[in-house]
Protein backbone atom coordinates (compact mmCIF):
# COMPACT_ATOMS: atom_id res chain seq x y z
CA UNK A 1 0.00 0.00 0.00
CA UNK A 2 1.00 3.27 -0.77
CA UNK A 3 0.37 6.20 1.70
CA UNK A 4 1.34 10.00 2.77
CA UNK A 5 0.97 10.30 6.73
CA UNK A 6 0.68 14.46 7.64
CA UNK A 7 1.97 15.50 11.17
CA UNK A 8 -0.05 18.77 11.71
CA UNK A 9 0.22 18.87 15.56
CA UNK A 10 4.45 19.29 16.00
CA UNK A 11 5.10 23.03 15.16
CA UNK A 12 6.08 22.36 12.03
CA UNK A 13 3.76 20.61 9.97
CA UNK A 14 5.72 17.52 8.25
CA UNK A 15 5.20 14.67 5.18
CA UNK A 16 5.84 11.27 4.66
CA UNK A 17 5.06 8.94 1.92
CA UNK A 18 5.42 5.19 2.54
CA UNK A 19 5.43 2.31 0.01
CA UNK A 20 4.00 -0.24 3.00
CA UNK A 21 5.69 0.09 6.24
CA UNK A 22 8.83 1.78 4.53
CA UNK A 23 8.85 5.43 4.21
CA UNK A 24 10.49 6.51 1.06
CA UNK A 25 10.38 10.01 1.29
CA UNK A 26 10.29 13.02 4.46
CA UNK A 27 9.70 16.68 4.15
CA UNK A 28 10.22 18.24 7.50
CA UNK A 29 10.11 22.14 7.17
CA UNK A 30 6.93 22.98 6.16
CA UNK A 31 6.79 26.76 7.34
CA UNK A 32 3.61 26.92 7.96
CA UNK A 33 0.29 24.47 7.09
CA UNK A 34 -0.49 26.59 3.90
CA UNK A 35 2.68 24.74 2.59
CA UNK A 36 1.29 20.92 3.06
CA UNK A 37 -0.10 20.68 -0.14
CA UNK A 38 3.31 21.63 -1.62
CA UNK A 39 5.08 19.14 0.35
CA UNK A 40 2.40 16.58 -0.65
CA UNK A 41 3.22 17.64 -4.31
CA UNK A 42 7.40 17.79 -3.46
CA UNK A 43 7.16 14.08 -1.69
CA UNK A 44 5.30 12.76 -4.43
CA UNK A 45 7.67 14.54 -7.15
CA UNK A 46 10.87 12.66 -5.65
CA UNK A 47 9.56 10.04 -5.99
CA UNK A 48 7.96 7.50 -8.88
CA UNK A 49 4.21 7.46 -6.78
CA UNK A 50 1.52 9.75 -8.29
CA UNK A 51 -1.02 11.24 -6.30
CA UNK A 52 -3.71 8.45 -7.32
CA UNK A 53 -1.22 5.43 -6.86
CA UNK A 54 -1.99 6.31 -2.86
CA UNK A 55 -4.02 3.61 -1.20
CA UNK A 56 -5.15 5.67 2.29
CA UNK A 57 -3.52 9.35 4.22
CA UNK A 58 -2.97 9.17 7.73
CA UNK A 59 -3.29 12.79 9.27
CA UNK A 60 -3.33 14.02 13.07
CA UNK A 61 -6.78 14.88 14.43
CA UNK A 62 -5.54 16.41 17.28
CA UNK A 63 -5.33 17.55 20.02
CA UNK A 64 -2.45 20.49 18.91
CA UNK A 65 -1.73 23.16 16.72
CA UNK A 66 -5.46 24.45 16.19
CA UNK A 67 -4.64 26.08 12.70
CA UNK A 68 -2.35 23.21 11.57
CA UNK A 69 -4.96 20.86 12.38
CA UNK A 70 -7.74 22.03 10.38
CA UNK A 71 -6.02 22.67 7.57
CA UNK A 72 -4.50 19.27 7.41
CA UNK A 73 -7.45 17.43 8.00
CA UNK A 74 -9.28 19.41 5.09
CA UNK A 75 -6.78 18.88 2.54
CA UNK A 76 -6.45 14.94 3.85
CA UNK A 77 -10.50 15.04 3.11
CA UNK A 78 -10.24 16.53 -0.05
CA UNK A 79 -7.71 14.44 -1.36
CA UNK A 80 -9.53 11.03 -0.31
CA UNK A 81 -12.89 12.23 -1.98
CA UNK A 82 -11.49 12.86 -5.28
CA UNK A 83 -9.55 9.68 -5.32
CA UNK A 84 -12.43 7.37 -2.98
CA UNK A 85 -9.49 6.01 -0.34
CA UNK A 86 -9.75 5.86 3.17
CA UNK A 87 -8.20 8.16 5.74
CA UNK A 88 -6.82 6.92 8.78
CA UNK A 89 -7.32 9.84 11.32
CA UNK A 90 -4.74 9.70 14.16
CA UNK A 91 -5.51 10.90 17.57
CA UNK A 92 -2.51 12.61 19.02
CA UNK A 93 -3.35 11.34 22.73
CA UNK A 94 -3.74 7.47 21.65
CA UNK A 95 -0.70 7.69 19.98
CA UNK A 96 1.76 8.95 22.57
CA UNK A 97 -0.03 6.89 25.21
CA UNK A 98 0.69 3.96 22.97
CA UNK A 99 4.44 4.76 22.70
CA UNK A 100 4.93 4.94 26.57
CA UNK A 101 5.52 2.47 29.44
CA UNK A 102 3.47 3.26 32.73
CA UNK A 103 6.34 3.01 35.38
CA UNK A 104 4.76 5.76 37.76
CA UNK A 105 1.49 6.77 39.09
CA UNK A 106 2.79 9.97 38.96
CA UNK A 107 4.04 10.41 35.68
CA UNK A 108 2.51 12.94 33.04
CA UNK A 109 1.45 13.32 29.57
CA UNK A 110 2.00 17.03 28.99
CA UNK A 111 1.71 19.69 26.13
CA UNK A 112 2.81 23.27 25.98
CA UNK A 113 0.23 25.77 26.92
CA UNK A 114 0.22 29.31 27.39
CA UNK A 115 3.08 31.30 29.60
CA UNK A 116 4.82 28.63 31.68
CA UNK A 117 2.02 26.19 31.55
CA UNK A 118 1.46 22.83 30.96
CA UNK A 119 -1.41 20.95 29.96
CA UNK A 120 -1.26 17.75 31.28
CA UNK A 121 -2.86 14.38 31.45
CA UNK A 122 -2.08 11.54 34.37
CA UNK A 123 -0.50 8.22 32.66
CA UNK A 124 -2.51 6.03 35.25
CA UNK A 125 -6.11 7.37 33.55
CA UNK A 126 -5.08 6.47 29.79
CA UNK A 127 -5.79 8.72 27.05
CA UNK A 128 -9.68 9.64 27.42
CA UNK A 129 -9.01 11.09 30.72
CA UNK A 130 -9.50 14.50 31.46
CA UNK A 131 -6.56 16.62 31.60
CA UNK A 132 -5.95 20.06 33.72
CA UNK A 133 -3.11 23.16 33.36
CA UNK A 134 -0.76 23.74 35.71
CA UNK A 135 2.46 25.72 36.08
CA UNK A 136 5.59 23.65 35.00
CA UNK A 137 7.47 24.49 38.18
CA UNK A 138 4.78 21.94 39.71
CA UNK A 139 6.54 19.22 37.53
CA UNK A 140 9.71 19.46 38.48
CA UNK A 141 11.59 16.68 38.67
CA UNK A 142 8.53 14.56 37.46
CA UNK A 143 8.42 12.66 34.79
CA UNK A 144 6.87 13.87 31.65
CA UNK A 145 6.32 12.25 28.24
CA UNK A 146 5.50 14.68 25.25
CA UNK A 147 6.38 16.73 22.61
CA UNK A 148 8.23 20.43 22.03
CA UNK A 149 8.80 20.38 26.02
CA UNK A 150 12.37 21.08 25.22
CA UNK A 151 12.63 24.10 26.97
CA UNK A 152 11.92 22.78 30.84
CA UNK A 153 14.41 19.61 30.41
CA UNK A 154 16.24 21.67 32.95
CA UNK A 155 13.12 21.38 35.28
CA UNK A 156 10.88 18.37 34.47
CA UNK A 157 12.37 14.81 33.64
CA UNK A 158 11.60 15.04 29.99
CA UNK A 159 10.64 12.28 27.95
CA UNK A 160 10.26 12.99 24.63
CA UNK A 161 8.30 10.72 22.55
CA UNK A 162 9.36 10.30 19.02
CA UNK A 163 6.28 12.27 17.24
CA UNK A 164 6.78 13.13 13.57
CA UNK A 165 4.92 12.03 10.22
CA UNK A 166 7.40 8.67 10.00
CA UNK A 167 6.02 7.55 13.29
CA UNK A 168 2.39 8.58 13.25
CA UNK A 169 2.93 6.72 9.37
CA UNK A 170 4.21 3.69 10.81
CA UNK A 171 1.44 3.46 13.60
CA UNK A 172 -1.15 4.11 10.49
CA UNK A 173 0.15 1.23 9.14
CA UNK A 174 0.44 -0.90 12.08
CA UNK A 175 -3.44 -0.06 12.67
CA UNK A 176 -5.10 0.61 9.50
CA UNK A 177 -7.79 -1.77 9.72
CA UNK A 178 -9.07 -0.94 12.98
CA UNK A 179 -8.72 3.27 12.19
CA UNK A 180 -9.31 3.47 8.72
CA UNK A 181 -12.76 4.87 7.43
CA UNK A 182 -14.32 5.78 4.41
CA UNK A 183 -16.86 8.25 6.38
CA UNK A 184 -14.93 11.46 5.89
CA UNK A 185 -17.48 13.54 7.50
CA UNK A 186 -17.03 11.97 11.11
CA UNK A 187 -13.34 13.43 11.02
CA UNK A 188 -13.03 16.24 13.17
CA UNK A 189 -9.85 18.26 14.69
CA UNK A 190 -9.76 17.15 18.31
CA UNK A 191 -8.83 20.09 20.90
CA UNK A 192 -7.02 19.98 24.27
CA UNK A 193 -10.48 22.74 25.36
CA UNK A 194 -12.06 18.92 25.13
CA UNK A 195 -9.78 17.51 27.51
CA UNK A 196 -9.66 20.27 30.11
CA UNK A 197 -11.45 19.42 33.40
CA UNK A 198 -14.29 22.01 34.08
CA UNK A 199 -13.97 23.04 37.28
Amino acid sequence: MNFISIDAVSEKANISLFSNDECIFEYNDCKNSSFIPKAINLCLSKTDCKLDHLDFIAVTIGPGSYTGIRVAISISQGIAYSLSIPLVPINTMNYIFSQIKKESSDDVVGFPAYGENLFYFKVKEGPNSKGDIKNILDFRDKKVFGVQLEKYKDIINYQQVDFCSKSIGLYAFKNYKELNTLDLNIISPIYLDNFISKK
